[in-house]
């Protein structure tokens, strides 16, 4: 099988939809890629999110580049987000059968192969600043984990986010309803301005310590990456 197949969840042709009543939070894919060719990856995004057929300011695209990932293989990273699960089923359900997708896609099979794919959940949780992704050379530090007592766990964490009153980070906590046999339930995503930045103190390190204590019997960690942006659209 063609693993650009796979692309047609990420960029499936956005045809003109009426107006979808948001009832939900985002939802998305992070698909990790092997890209022998960044350039022309970062080219055939730009060429198909401008397009009629590629653009909705309902779903956005950011390609992140892998700084340490361990064993895994990928180089780059895309997320996918769509403002409600209601964008993303009209999205998902529009026909790939435009000239425009079938360039996009033989492009992208010339520079980039997909070797593994999770779907996310916002949960309506985060603390810190909204401004920071925004910033040119905004940096990822992802925590995958499998969670017991997502409450209990979702109650701690958002207690010490709120404690760190955080102008140069954000910090948002997902739930993962699928990532193939990685045995993730939840990612905490910690962005900040730059790669080096992330290796700020906590504002309020009392109160860290004391959220890894709480959570300690709760969570296992399964993951940890550390990206930076490439683009996003």
């Amino acid at each position: 099988m063609n693993v650009f197949r796979l692309f047609v969840l990420i960029f499936t042709p956005i045809l003109s939809f009426s107006v979808i009543a948001q009832t939900q939070g985002p939802v998305g894919f992070k698909y990790d890629l092997i890209a022998s060719n960044p350039l022309a990856v970062v080219a055939a995004i730009d060429k198909y999110r401008s397009s009629d057929s590629g653009s909705n300011d309902d779903v956005s695209v950011t390609l992140h580049q892998y700084l340490a990932n361990g064993t895994n293989p990928a180089t780059h990273a895309i997320t996918v987000s769509y403002a409600s699960p209601q964008v993303m089923d009209a999205a998902l359900s529009a026909q790939a059968n435009s000239p425009t997708w079938a360039v996009f896609q033989s492009e992208m099979s010339l520079s980039a192969e997909i070797v593994s794919s999770m779907m996310w959940r916002s949960l309506g949780l985060s603390g810190g600043n909204t401004d920071v992704p925004d910033s040119p050379m905004a940096s990822g530090n992802w925590i995958f984990m499998k969670v017991d007592d997502p409450a209990a766990y979702a109650e701690a964490w958002q207690s010490m986010v709120d404690s760190q009153a955080d102008e140069d980070r954000l910090s948002t906590l997902l739930a993962i309803p699928a990532d193939g046999a990685g045995g993730a339930t939840h990612a905490v995503i910690n962005t900040a301005r730059s790669p080096g930045s992330q290796f700020a103190p906590q504002n309020d390190q009392a109160a860290f310590a004391r959220f890894r204590e709480e959570v300690s019997e709760i969570r296992e960690i399964t993951e940890r990456v550390r990206l930076v942006k490439v683009k996003s659209w």
